[in-house]
């Protein structure tokens, strides 16, 4: 398409103007290819666009379930931390605490992705037409990445009120919508 655009401009610069209808001949053909140029922006602007949806679904690697996992959601349950909902891309670990006379959600994150950010975390908890929506007390999350295991443990913590503490002690919510830095992970709450 570039070329053909290049090959436009050459003939228009090559034309000899001998009469008025070649002189509108030359301008409506540079007319049609500043339209063309300006369109073909565009259009790799959109594409640009298209890419970076497509490069988000990627951003998160798949974890495979091992034994090791095991052994790690043991170590978080002898904190009292339970498991509260997976996916294909890591389990989702959460308890209700008190710190400095303020109510807290825990999170622990396990998955495949070392997750950093200077933005921040937001929570979104549904069932049905309810939503709790959650954003972490702290912008700078940063994941601690193990080598040896090919596991990231991210620790994000969310103020919350007792209202919103009173919704965990019941199952109320069927789904867990993590995002960060633009990017999400959809989890399944488990049931007891």
């Amino acid at each position: 398409m570039y070329e053909l655009l290049e090959n436009l401009k050459r003939i228009i610069f090559l034309i000899t103007f001998k009469n008025v209808n070649q002189f509108w001949f030359a301008f409506l053909l540079l007319f049609v290819f500043i339209y063309l140029q300006a369109n073909l922006i565009l259009y790799m602007g959109f594409f640009k666009k298209i890419d970076k949806v497509f490069a988000a679904s990627e951003t998160f690697n798949l974890m495979e379930r091992t034994e090791v996992d095991i052994e790690i959601e043991e170590n978080i349950k002898k904190v009292g931390i339970n498991k509260f909902a997976e996916s294909e891309y890591g389990d989702l670990y959460l308890r209700v605490n008190e710190l400095g006379g303020f109510l807290i959600l825990e999170t622990i994150m396990v998955s495949a992705t070392n997750l950093k950010s200077k933005k921040g975390t937001i929570l979104t908890f549904t069932s049905g037409s309810k939503v709790l929506k959650l954003e972490s007390d702290e912008n700078k999350i940063e994941s601690d990445f193990s080598n040896a295991v090919k596991k990231s443990i991210t620790k994000i913590d969310y103020n919350i009120s007792i209202e919103e503490a009173d919704n965990f002690k019941e199952e109320k919510y069927d789904e867990v919508r993590f995002e960060i830095n633009g990017n999400e992970i959809l989890f399944s709450v488990l049931t007891s």
